[in-house]
């Protein structure tokens, strides 16, 4: 198996034949699916299945008015050919003219089903129309000039035939082989149904009030008419309508311009990223990888907080896996898929979008300050908090200062070494105003181990001598910091800045 863009092969309805006043009685509907193809109305006839009135999301497709306004392709185009041009004013009033179309798709059981609609502007005469969805996009298609139609190796053409006065149609399967349609092979009622209406039907979705005989449909099991392989990634995005006079190789007439759809067997897998906290300090980038058993899917991607990766048009029921590489700081806590399946094993159904979440909670930890002093004019206990001071930490820009506990804290930091730098204030002293700290995983301003700073206050002492009578007597004063002697009055002083707490004796001798 291998993996392909969403996309497909191309399908081109054609109806050929009379258009009969009353459609083919109503049956069942087409094995394992519900919706009513086969009626030739718009409305739910049976209480839970599904019409055009109660499909989800249906294209829509609305002809530009008749007259010299509508547009065609012009010079002869025919069904196999790729180069046309576009054209104005050379759509009749007739048979040919379109008016609207419109495309939807189910996915039920792994099995993919195409319906189908058409109206017309005038049901006088034989007319086919010929609906072709393409896997690419086709050209602009609404403007004049020379186009350039997509379609590849692959591509599907469908005739839708009503012939010799049968009101059920014949569907015929054809295969564009790169330069025309081949293969030719006819879709039993046991893959495919349709009808046309025999009354008026009303509805907006169709255009308001249209006769009996102005509105067909179809219904196709894809996959069980081999239309598209459930081993591989098929799908369809553009849809478009044509109108010929007659048979497949008539020239054709009216169209109406293509529309997006998403018809395909594929499933889609989305990879989210979150992060705790969220949105995350660091700006992370997490690497991811998405591979898939035998499929050929290999992404390789990376993601921030709140960024996801979206696979479309992954193999269904492939079993990918994803895995997100971790980086340092951070834990991956979670990592599930919205439909129950491990990231080991996504299991993605035809149709189905799963969602995978990754979380990450970012390792972080909190460095706590505790902060004293003695204070000797303090009532209660010796040393007391110290509030107001302030401490710089390696790698945080906003300084940290003390409460009125003494207290300071810093949170939301990465695990790791840290430098603790204390801005002492004037008049204390610190033994120690750097200090490292390491910070641990999971710790809170609650939890953290405190580093302790603790001051003391200062003293300045000074001694001094005067001589009673002027130059009486000579003094010497010796606080183990030097001798000072008296001038020659016998007056002198010793000053002994920045004293912490503590005895200090000093020897004065007065020399007669």
């Amino acid at each position: 198996m291998k993996r392909k863009l969403v996309g497909g092969a191309a399908i081109l309805l054609l109806i050929v034949g009379a258009l009969f006043a009353s459609s083919w009685s109503a049956g069942a509907n087409l094995p394992g699916n519900d919706f009513e193809g086969n009626d030739g109305n718009i409305a739910v006839n049976t209480p839970g299945n599904v019409d055009w009135l109660t499909v989800d999301d249906p294209t829509v497709g609305v002809d530009l008015p008749t007259g010299q306004t509508d547009n065609s392709f012009g010079q002869g185009s025919k069904e196999a050919n790729v180069n046309v041009t576009v054209v104005t004013g050379s759509i009749p009033n007739s048979k040919a003219d379109l008016a609207r179309f419109g495309v939807a798709s189910q996915t039920i059981d792994d099995q993919t089903y195409l319906q189908l609609f058409w109206t017309r502007a005038n049901q006088s005469g034989t007319v086919n129309f010929d609906f072709e969805l393409n896997k690419l996009q086709q050209p602009d298609l609404t403007t004049a000039g020379p186009k350039t139609l997509v379609r590849s190796p692959g591509d599907l053409l469908i005739n839708y035939a009503l012939l010799g006065g049968s009101q059920s149609p014949t569907l015929t399967v054809f295969t564009w082989n790169g330069t025309t349609w081949a293969d030719e092979t006819v879709l039993g009622s046991s893959v495919s149904e349709g009808a046309i209406s025999t009354a008026t039907l009303t509805d907006p979705l169709i255009g308001g009030s249209v006769p009996a005989s102005r509105f067909g449909e179809a219904n196709i099991n894809l996959t069980a008419a081999g239309l598209i392989d459930p081993d591989e990634c098929e799908g369809f995005s553009s849809a478009y309508v044509k109108s010929r006079a007659s048979g497949i190789n008539s020239e054709i007439k009216d169209f109406i311009a293509p529309q997006h759809v998403n018809i395909s067997n594929c499933g889609t897998i989305v990879i989210e990223k979150v992060t705790d906290p969220s949105p995350d300090p660091t700006d992370t980038a997490f690497d991811f990888t998405l591979t898939g058993g035998d499929s050929a899917l290999n992404e390789a991607f990376s993601l921030k907080n709140g960024e996801n990766f979206t696979a479309a048009g992954v193999q269904a029921s492939d079993g990918y896996a994803a895995a997100e590489t971790v980086p340092a700081n951070w834990e991956l806590t979670s990592f599930t898929c919205d439909d129950g399946s491990p990231v080991t094993n996504i299991d993605v159904s035809v149709g189905e979008t799963v969602t995978c979440t990754a979380t990450n909670t970012l390792q972080q930890g909190a460095l706590v300050i505790h902060k004293d002093r003695k204070h000797a004019a303090a009532e209660g206990t010796d040393p007391v908090p110290h509030p107001g001071v302030s401490f710089t930490v390696s790698g945080v820009a906003d300084p940290a200062v003390t409460d009125d506990n003494g207290v300071a804290c810093v949170d939301g930091l990465l695990p790791g070494d840290y430098t603790v730098t204390e801005q002492v204030p004037a008049g204390y002293h610190s033994a120690d105003a750097e200090q490292p700290y390491t910070v641990v995983n999971g710790t809170t301003c609650a939890t953290a181990t405190a580093l302790e700073f603790h001051n003391t206050p200062l003293t300045d002492v000074t001694v001094s001598v005067n001589s009673q009578v002027d130059g009486g007597t000579a003094s010497t004063i010796d606080c183990g910091d030097g001798p000072v002697a008296t001038d020659a009055n016998g007056d002198g002083s010793l000053t002994l800045p920045d004293l912490e707490p503590g005895t200090k004796v000093c020897e004065i001798v007065i020399d007669p």
